[in-house]
């Protein structure tokens, strides 16, 4: 079993089920997720447990800790770099990361697809009017709230933008005042966390 690297002090501020949703979650992408980039410093899984982190911080304050969907932010967060050819804009990454998970999950008992998962990565890496648009086409009946969903997890993939620099995160772009509130613990997250990578 891989240590994390997320710090048990930073785990400790999710609810307890919500904090059993990331050790589960960072556990599995260790133990099973292949990486197209394994060794990136910046799209491999160490971003992806903090975005994963992030995604459950930011879900559980706006849709309530026992909200089904922190699976699908989850999910979302666990695969939705896995696919990257390289470390720059690499725009299509998202889609190649659904069309991964989508297969991945297929005939496994350990992870059931989650067809809102698939779309909040094949969208994260396109500007958020066409991903919305994209979103209300795919769920009519519900776009409300995954077009919420979407703007959740590209927030905490945001979040983690402090990796890239001391001016890597401007918060006036993030979607959610929930994400909003996280930018200094994001900040010290991954200062924490790159020094131990």
């Amino acid at each position: 079993m891989k240590k994390l690297i997320v710090p048990r002090k930073f785990v400790s501020l999710l609810p307890p089920a919500v904090g059993g949703c990331f050790k589960e979650w960072a556990q599995f992408m260790y133990n099973s997720v292949q990486f197209n980039m394994p060794d990136s410093s910046i799209h491999a899984t160490s971003h992806c447990e903090r975005v994963l982190l992030y995604a459950l911080l930011v879900g559980a304050k706006i849709l309530g800790q026992e909200d089904k969907s922190l699976v699908s932010l989850a999910h979302a967060a666990v695969f939705h770099d896995t696919r990257r050819k390289h470390d720059g804009t690499d725009t299509g990454h998202g889609a190649r990361a659904a069309a991964y998970y989508t297969e991945f999950c297929n005939g496994r008992d350990d992870i059931k697809y989650c067809p809102i998962a698939a779309c909040l990565m094949k969208y994260h890496d396109i500007d958020d009017a066409k991903g919305e648009a994209a979103i209300a086409q795919e769920f009519p009946d519900c776009a409300e709230r995954v077009i919420l969903l979407y703007r959740i997890f590209k927030d905490a993939d945001a979040l983690d933008r402090w990796r890239l620099g001391r001016r890597g995160l401007d918060p006036r772009y993030l979607r959610t005042p929930d994400a909003d509130g996280l930018t200094g613990f994001s900040r010290k997250l991954v200062e924490v966390t790159t020094l131990e990578d």
